[in-house]
């Protein structure tokens, strides 16, 4: 398993994590065995929510993205390497509703190319960056926030994008990745920890060492 540095700062809750299951995505495709979504839930009506307004203006499709407490928050690369691929282009969808966002991916789904390299269409604006033990995938970026050109090196913790609501998205959040090759398409997941993050338990905040979220933890994530 490889450690890597966390790639956000503040609170956050794992949608998705192989802390609950593996695979942690319910498929092997596009090396997602391992891979993390982060979200930033805060309190609404003493309901955890993703954005600021009620839940019936969510089902009304009156939330915006900037009602979305993650959407721009900065990305860090969580590893030293080499940026191969960006794709910087796909336009965010301004409004969010469950069904329209849903249905928007299980159409992605089915009319997938993989003969087209259409991964945008999956993973909307994302890059790739190339370590000396892995490659790291970051995807669903907000719209022209991805800083690095390929080409450019980049470290743990450099800023790398900012977090969006592109491609297969029903709230803004990081999908993150390690996988054993740089082709989305036919890479292999690669089993990762984060080198330091705070667990909140009973009031307080509890430091785990390289350890992996579970989708009930709220954690904080804080410069390494």
């Amino acid at each position: 398993m490889i450690s890597v540095s966390p790639p956000l700062r503040g609170d956050w809750k794992a949608a998705n994590t192989p802390g609950d299951r593996i695979p942690s995505h319910g498929t092997h495709q596009f090396g997602q065995t391992y891979a993390y979504d982060f979200v930033r839930f805060k309190s609404v009506n003493h309901k955890d929510s993703f954005h600021t307004k009620s839940q019936l203006s969510y089902w009304m499709a009156q939330v915006t993205l900037p009602d979305c407490h993650g959407w721009g928050e900065p990305i860090f690369s969580p590893i030293d390497g080499v940026v191969r691929e960006v794709v910087n282009f796909v336009k965010e969808r301004e409004r969010l509703h469950l069904l329209s966002d849903l249905g928007l991916a299980i159409y992605n789904g089915l009319f997938y190319s993989f003969e087209k390299d259409e991964v945008h269409k999956i993973g909307g604006n994302y890059l790739i960056i190339e370590g000396a033990e892995c490659c790291a995938w970051i995807a669903h970026a907000k719209t022209g926030s991805i800083v690095p050109k390929v080409g450019d090196v980049v470290k743990a913790g450099d800023v790398v994008a900012e977090l969006g609501h592109s491609g297969n998205s029903t709230a803004p959040h990081l999908h993150f990745q390690l996988m054993d090759r740089l082709d989305v398409r036919t890479a292999k997941g690669i089993p990762c920890c984060f080198n330091s993050y705070d667990v909140l338990s009973d009031g307080h905040w509890c430091t785990v060492i390289n350890g992996i979220p579970k989708s009930d933890q709220t954690i904080r994530f804080n410069v390494t």
